[in-house]
Formats: C-alpha cells, structure tokens, sequence
C-alpha cells in the first residue's frame, strides 16, 4: 500500500523517496499528477512499476527519476487531491 504524503511516498515495507509533485502541464493537456524524486537512490522505483529515468551518462545528462499519475491510475484522485490542497 502506497502512502502520498506532501514531502515523501512511502509503501508499508518501509521503503520512502523524498519526492515533489506537479499537476498538468502536458503538450496532449492530458490531466495527471508527476511525483518527481528528490534523491539519487532510486527509491520511488521500487514504489513504482510507472517509475522512469531518462540519464544518458554519454550526455552527461542525469535525471533523478519520476513517475506519472493519469486519470486511469488508482492513486490518482488521492495524489490529485492532495497536492491541490497543498498548492493552496
């Protein structure tokens, strides 16, 4: 079970990604919630199977990793919810 919280996600093993969120903000303008780790641990990918990290080390480009809530996601209404009211 997967626990939003406004600073970390955490599951019932144990296991928690510091993370931030953004709502929207898409090029399709589908509405979805981004979970955005804040760590180099690769903590929200054990949360996630949805987790994902574009590094490139050839392009020194590194990504800390992110996960994307659409409406069809079972956390999504909680996490939408959540961060709306956080936001205020």
């Amino acid at each position: 079970m997967i626990k939003i919280n406004k600073h970390n996600v955490t599951d019932n093993k144990g296991i928690k990604a510091r993370v931030i969120y953004s709502l929207d903000g898409r090029c399709d303008e589908r509405k979805c919630v981004t979970i955005y780790a804040k760590d180099w641990d690769r903590s929200l990918g054990k949360l996630f199977t949805e987790y994902k990290n574009d590094t490139d080390s050839q392009s020194d480009y590194f990504d800390q990793g992110r996960v994307v809530l659409f409406e069809d996601h079972p956390l999504y209404k909680e996490a939408r919810a959540k961060v709306e009211s956080w936001k205020k």
